[in-house]
């Protein structure tokens, strides 16, 4: 049995006077208030109260527990608050896991109006293409594509569903050629992308005839940076795979050209995650509705 059990009975019948009195500022039945005190006594191997009819007076081993239990008692309520404070509060540091794409879609065009709304919230963002360990590495949430997080996890929402792109330079089209169907794209120099965390390629995938295939392109170049990824197929490298979103602006301005449209992969958006322990954080609430997708200024 843990040692601080009967503690808050022993304090109050000292403090009240009798065990009634004891009870009541309990709210518990006179009764209740005798048998924790006296298994109390048992688990200690001494009497704490000497008892009559009319009063409880402290005995020699009263007095000395109580001169040691008020002030830790006290303490302990004061680490409990602070703990309950800490929750309820807008302020402390905030640690997220996540990559740079939802960084740059998602969290860079909100952060600005987030701080001006939490000044006193901290963001701590670390970057990872691999999953990590929340826990394990001090994260209070992270930043994933949706059906790729843990089915523990409580996942909210930040971005719509969105496609894959193959695209390449204008100049590099013109030159070799607009691939038509996904067979075409085993006619082409194709510039691959290597995972950091798990140091695999990116796979090439097309939707055909309701299903998701893999195509084997070939390619001279590798790359672990999605910004030289880009680099390389504006200029007039080869083809390249990334999200569509990462190559709008190319796309308007004309640097790059959208192939194969029609056999684009649709992903169902990122989701902000973090664990039920986590639910209650108020700092950790401020972020997620602020970045919710449909919540003011997203």
């Amino acid at each position: 049995m843990s040692p601080l059990s009967g503690l808050d009975t022993f304090l109050a019948v000292a403090e009240a006077g009798s065990l009634r009195r004891a009870a009541a500022r309990l709210g518990v039945q006179p009764p209740a208030v005798s048998y924790q005190l006296k298994a109390l006594e048992e688990r200690i191997g001494a009497s704490l109260f000497l008892r009559t009819t009319r009063s409880v007076t402290l005995t020699d081993a009263g007095r000395s527990l109580l001169a040691r239990a008020r002030p830790a008692m006290t303490e302990l309520e004061g680490a409990i608050e602070d703990a309950r404070s800490t929750s309820r509060t807008h302020k402390g540091k905030l640690k997220i896991t996540l990559t740079h794409e939802p960084y740059r879609m998602v969290i860079l065009p909100r952060l600005k109006e987030f701080h001006e709304q939490y000044p006193d919230i901290e963001l701590e963002l670390s970057f990872d293409e691999g999953f990590v360990d929340l826990a394990e590495r001090g994260f209070h949430a992270g930043v994933r594509l949706g059906g790729h997080i843990r089915e523990d996890m409580i996942a909210v929402r930040i971005s719509p569903p969105f496609r894959e792109a193959m695209f390449g330079a204008p100049s590099y089209l013109d030159t070799h050629g607009r691939p038509q169907a996904p067979a075409d794209l085993l006619k082409h120099n194709c510039v691959y992308y290597r995972y950091i965390a798990s140091n695999r390629h990116a796979q090439w995938r097309v939707m055909e005839d309701g299903a998701i295939t893999s195509v084997d392109v070939r390619g001279n170049l590798t790359v672990n940076s999605t910004a030289a990824l880009l680099d390389a197929a504006r200029s007039g490298h080869g083809l390249a795979w990334l999200f569509r979103h990462s190559v709008e602006e190319d796309v308007r301005q004309g640097r790059l050209e959208v192939v194969l449209q029609d056999y684009a992969v649709e992903w169902p958006g990122y989701f902000l995650y973090y664990p039920k322990a986590n639910a209650s954080l108020q700092m950790l609430r401020d972020f997620v509705e602020h970045m919710r997708l449909g919540a003011t200024g997203s």
